[in-house]
């Protein structure tokens, strides 16, 4: 089953839109849920839509048009910025479990996403790690200390503060690094991060802010922490699905708990 939903958010005051893959199996099913990247929309997972119907799983694509489709699934501060992180950790995540037959508890529930999505699947993981127990990271925008000049990050408010479009300090309270050093080490949390071994930096930015290198640096720093056992892996390719769908494919079978 294929279809698109919506639902009422608190969170956001509006609508949330979705899609919905039911895989197969019967009975109750683990949830993945997969953030796109900016710009992109729901429909943007076409590639792996088939993939993911022959999986014993539900499979939830939110589609985030807020800033200006570069939310980053952050709660932004900024005064045109929307809860988009509460709205898919808390609001979305109950109305699936509402909704359809899910395993409804964080060992069954993970969240994966490329490019920003990537950086989204870090952020609601470590930040909610009641929710979640894995995390799939595909070529995540997870800059360290800052996104380079010219990034999306940078310029549609998701890391603003009132009417600051880019806060350096808010951005510093969000990344990982700051969530790595409060991550509770009772709760174990997997984690998969992927890139393409040809994945160029931003256009401008130096070699040491490519999306490789600074997925292998999370991975690292990752595994490192307690609680959080966290897998590097290289593909052939570059930005694209061609990383991104044997990436995912890879990732789920890594993540979710076996049948």
């Amino acid at each position: 089953m294929i279809a698109n939903r919506s639902f009422a958010s608190d969170a956001l005051g509006e609508r949330l839109r979705y899609r919905v893959v039911r895989g197969q199996g019967e009975g109750p099913l683990p949830v993945a849920y997969l953030l796109h990247g900016r710009g992109d929309t729901a429909a943007s997972w076409e590639p792996v839509l088939d993939d993911l119907a022959r999986l014993p799983l539900i499979a939830i694509m939110p589609d985030a048009p807020w800033s200006a489709r570069a939310s980053y699934y952050v709660d932004s501060q900024h005064t045109a910025g929307r809860s988009v992180e509460s709205a898919i950790a808390f609001d979305l995540v109950a109305e699936v479990d509402r909704t359809f037959p899910t395993i409804a508890d964080r060992a069954h529930r993970i969240v994966a996403g490329y490019s920003m999505g990537g950086y989204g699947a870090v952020r609601l993981g470590l930040a909610h790690p009641d929710v979640f127990s894995g995390v799939a990271a595909l070529s995540p925008a997870v800059y360290v200390p800052e996104p380079p000049a010219g990034s999306s990050a940078r310029e549609a408010g998701a890391f603003g503060s009132g009417q600051v479009v880019f806060d350096p300090a808010r951005y510093r309270e969000l990344a990982y690094p700051a969530l790595l050093a409060a991550y509770p080490a009772d709760l174990d949390l997997r984690v998969a991060v992927a890139a393409g071994g040809t994945e160029p930096p931003h256009p401008g930015a130096p070699a040491a802010l490519a999306i490789a290198t600074q997925a292998r640096a999370f991975a690292e720093a990752a595994d490192r922490t307690p609680g959080i056992h966290a897998t590097y892996r290289e593909y052939p390719g570059g930005h694209d699905f061609g990383v991104w769908r044997p990436a995912l494919l890879d990732a789920l079978r890594q993540l979710l708990p076996p049948r």
